[in-house]
């Protein structure tokens, strides 16, 4: 193994390895004991090690094709690792000291015992899922890079484990996703459907509709979220925008995305006008989740008991969401509560959040329209100067950012910033200028700086310091002062890779700090 990640130089991914083979292997001596959760921890820490293996494997592969930069980035990630690592194998060496104690053999597990043993494969999971989690970003977006030897590895890591199906898997994974990230990949059958997807019904609150249909007394349920066509824009472009990302999002995993998998889409007619009104897409739910709500119908009416831990988890997978987006080489210029689902499952109410609301997506080196709306509700969540019906600059993927600075905001205060008694009033957390008439951009700046004191003054004492430092970069990311984001220049790169491993630093890795 040293020898295959000798190109890394990193004696931290040395190890991160050769405590991750110890813990895999302590731990897998209990998997044929008689109590199913422990076999079932024993197994998830197996799937996650031997994922990350091959993982770092690769990257040893081509470290040395890598841009210094990222290279320095991944070493920040894999050091995570190994502290991760070294905190459970600690857990290791407590449960060998209590095996020592037992004299009754690994297989017998009284209740004591058995207690203490998945208590601590417990810890191991969380930290192997929570390093997981913070690395899959960086490797996504290791795979968008324009470097062939990726895919001369790629092919040549296929061809020699043939017969190691986890590795074939993990790398046949990296290869579907690379060409879904292939800007210039031919066409994917099966994409445009027809629309026979059920009865619709719209999402309160939300810009998604769900639809169900029944086949052979099988009840299936869909997403569908609709893209206008509108008079300003060229048919052709966007068709095939939106064929690119039913193709991307075809591919995404949904649950380590936060993103739903696209099955495709159709288009949509005005028959009075006998002209096409729309591209609607076509999402698959998760198997095991059910009863989609948005973000702004659940902040309308907040449980006060929602734990600190759940209300983490969405700010965590809608940031992940942000930085998929970019990745697969879209701006989505649309964020805000309305735009987020969440669904539940039998443990949670807030089990899983995603990202929808892809009606002004555009990709980012596309054409994008200076032209906007004046509704206020949808104004607070953009950036000044892309407010109001004539925004003065092009939309870039800070702008994005901003957008989720504002609604990971509402997340920390467990509040709407939009009410409705008939129609949309500001909430009582917004400035009282907010829907006044005056010059545009002067009022969004103010409404951008009240909304920067308001995290700095009611954030700390709900979600804590580093929370609130996260949004605050967020909503000062195309300040001139920003020394994160400020600065266009730092992230002019061909792959735009510079942007995504400022995002994945600055933003999901502190985000996934907050809550340890």
């Amino acid at each position: 193994m040293s020898v295959e990640i000798a190109g890394l130089g990193l004696a931290v991914a040395d190890l991160a390895i050769k405590y991750g083979r110890e813990l895999v292997e302590f731990y897998s001596s209990f998997k044929e004991a008689n109590k199913k959760a422990v076999q079932d921890q024993v197994l998830t820490i197996q799937n996650i090690w031997y994922k990350t293996q091959h993982q770092i494997e690769f990257l040893g592969h081509i470290w040395n094709t890598l841009d210094a930069d990222f290279q320095v980035h991944l070493e920040e990630v894999l050091d995570r690792l190994a502290n991760g690592m070294q905190v459970a194998w600690s857990q290791v060496q407590r449960v060998e000291r209590k095996k020592r104690i037992f004299q009754e053999g690994i297989l017998k597990i009284n209740r004591l015992k058995y207690a203490f043993i998945k208590e601590s494969i417990d810890k191991a999971v969380a930290e192997l899922q929570h390093w997981q989690q913070s690395f899959d970003p960086s490797w996504t977006l290791m795979l968008r890079s324009s470097n062939p030897q990726i895919d001369q590895q790629i092919n040549k890591n296929l061809s020699y484990d043939q017969s190691n199906q986890k590795a074939s898997s993990v790398i046949l994974k990296a290869r579907n996703t690379r060409r879904s990230l292939n800007m210039e990949m031919q066409d994917e059958p099966g994409l445009s459907l027809h629309k026979d997807i059920g009865v619709q019904e719209m999402i309160p609150h939300s810009c998604a509709k769900l639809s169900q249909r029944t086949k052979t007394s099988v009840t299936k349920q869909y997403i569908v979220d609709s893209i206008p066509l509108l008079p300003e824009v060229d048919s052709q472009i966007l068709a095939k925008d939106v064929r690119d990302l039913a193709r991307r999002l075809r591919a995404v995993d949904p649950l380590t995305f936060g993103l739903l998998q696209c099955r495709g889409f159709y288009k949509e007619m005005d028959d009075e006008r006998r002209s096409l009104a729309s591209f609607d897409l076509v999402f698959t739910i998760p198997t095991g989740l059910r009863n989609p709500k948005s973000l702004r119908h659940i902040l309308l009416s907040p449980d006060p008991d929602t734990s600190l831990s759940d209300r983490f988890r969405v700010a965590q997978q809608l940031a992940q969401a942000v930085s998929y987006v970019h990745t697969y080489g879209f701006v989505h210029k649309g964020i805000r509560p309305d735009t987020i689902l969440i669904f539940e499952d039998r443990t949670s109410s807030l089990a899983a959040s995603f990202l929808v609301g892809f009606e002004s997506m555009r990709t980012e080196n596309g054409r994008t329209l200076k032209a906007g709306d004046s509704v206020w509700e949808k104004d607070i969540y953009r950036h000044p100067l892309r407010q109001g019906l004539k925004p003065e600059v092009a939309y870039i993927m800070q702008h994005d950012i901003y957008s989720l600075g504002v609604c990971l905001l509402e997340i920390g205060l467990w509040e709407s910033f939009v009410l409705y008694q008939n129609e949309a009033i500001p909430s009582h957390l917004l400035p009282p200028f907010i829907d006044e008439e005056a010059e545009e951009v002067a009022k969004a700046t103010r409404i951008k700086d009240s909304l920067v004191g308001l995290a700095r003054k009611k954030l700390p004492g709900r979600m804590g310091d580093k929370y609130t430092d996260v949004v605050v970069n967020c909503l000062t990311c195309l300040d001139e002062d920003n020394i994160d984001f400020g600065n266009e220049r730092d992230f002019e790169d061909e792959d735009g890779i510079l942007i995504g491993v400022r995002y994945i630093e600055k933003v999901l890795l502190r985000l996934n700090d907050v809550s340890l």
